[in-house]
């Protein structure tokens, strides 16, 4: 359910006091963004969620978070321009978490299937073969990719801690995070 602004707003404390604003920095009236671009940011972070209901609690943790971090706006950008890549990183985010999720519970649908005594056994053959593939692919990775992988997939570090705790750049996790997918797709499809 989305609130109005200003009942959200009042709800977050207000940390930004015009005396902390210097007068040359534009100052944000998220009430307006949202008006103006609340239709927009739903299709734009439905791209990455891939489900409406998810792309609008992401849109509405976006003006949670524009509320918050107001006074960090520096005013370099357009105030849409920085509330869109708000909106991108926390699509992102929840897009991370969700291809976690999937994988885990492919995961545990693998095991249940191994487990399961009355399956087809052709079906129980095929996982096997998948699972062990996969895991000769990822165990044959170089050890900075599987590291990565591993922080990433089996630690739930989202991006930035992983390229903090790895001290690389963010942009070197996603790409070697983007080549195991691209890896697991080529043995799975």
């Amino acid at each position: 359910m989305i609130m109005p602004m200003k009942k959200l707003a009042e709800g977050i404390s207000d940390k930004s006091s015009k005396s902390a604003r210097s007068t040359q920095i534009p100052e944000i009236h998220v009430d307006q963004l949202f008006s103006k671009h609340y239709v927009n940011l739903v299709r734009f972070t439905q791209r990455y969620v891939h489900n409406i209901d998810d792309a609008k609690d992401v849109v509405q943790a976006t003006f949670i978070e524009a509320i918050r971090c107001s006074d960090r706006y520096k005013g370099s950008s357009l105030p849409s321009t920085w509330l869109f890549g708000i909106a991108l990183n926390l699509a992102r985010d929840h897009a991370r978490k969700r291809y976690v999720t999937t994988i885990r519970m492919a995961d545990e649908s693998l095991i249940d299937d191994l487990l399961d005594v009355s399956a087809n056994p052709a079906d129980l053959v095929e996982n096997q073969q998948l699972a062990s593939s996969v895991e000769k692919m990822i165990s044959e990775l170089p050890k900075r990719l599987r590291d990565t992988f591993e922080l990433v997939l089996e630690h739930e570090a989202n991006y930035a801690e992983a390229a903090e705790k790895m001290r690389i750049p963010i942009g070197t996790v996603r790409s070697r995070i983007s080549r195991i997918r691209q890896q697991i797709h080529v043995i799975v499809d």
